[in-house]
């Protein structure tokens, strides 16, 4: 039976790291009561019912009849998300724009769970931008993530790039094929632009904000 680890419940998970702790401290597993003992569970029927499920999932084994017989079924990566790295870019100007990921370009990996990114996003971090978002919590100590593959609905806020400089702005395509990005705070007065005056670098789907 394939482990599952990903299904255990929280009481589940606190008897299997019980049993794992003890074994790495005393080179045996744990019998039944002493495991109620070290979770706080006075029944040992509650502790066997637990005891069971997690042999169902696959996540320990046990020799019927035998008395300390509990062995874990070695979870190897298999209870830790393996992180995505995403890459963090030093700069964004017209000259790297079309290959913000060239090697010279990145400064360092950041780690994120795979559960915070889409599958078949194309991500970058950077610093946030000083101007634009400040009133809705932006603020120039923050990181922010970006999809740059992502499918933009109006509202969305995104990362773009206008002449020089780049912006974070409210997303609205507008009927005539024109864009306007809203900011709570301009640095510019523009807010309309065609598709071949702004860049549009990609959907902000996280901040990350240093204390």
């Amino acid at each position: 039976m394939a482990a599952n680890y990903s299904s255990l419940t929280a009481k589940q998970k606190k008897v299997y790291m019980v049993i794992e702790s003890y074994i790495k401290t005393n080179g045996i597993p744990p019998t039944v009561r002493e495991i109620g003992e070290l979770v706080g569970e006075k029944t040992p029927g509650a502790v066997q019912g637990i005891l069971n499920r997690l042999e169902q999932k696959g996540v320990i084994k046990r020799q019927l009849g035998a008395a300390r017989s509990i062995q874990l079924v070695s979870p190897d990566d298999e209870m830790y998300s393996k992180p995505v790295f995403v890459p963090k870019i030093k700069r964004i100007s017209k000259r790297n724009l079309n290959d913000l990921t060239n090697i010279y370009n990145i400064e360092l990996y950041h780690p994120f769970s795979p559960e915070v990114l889409a599958e078949n996003g194309d991500y970058i971090v950077c610093e946030c931008p000083a101007d634009g978002l400040t009133e809705s919590g932006f603020g120039d100590n923050d990181i922010i993530l970006v999809n740059r593959t992502a499918e933009l609905d109006a509202g969305d806020i995104v990362l773009a790039f206008y002449e020089t400089i780049s912006l974070l702005r409210r997303y609205y395509p507008e009927k005539d094929g024109t864009i306007t990005l809203k900011a709570d705070s301009k640095v510019i007065d523009k807010e309309n632009f065609t598709t071949d005056e702004i860049t549009i670098i990609g959907r902000v789907e996280g901040r990350y904000t240093r204390f």
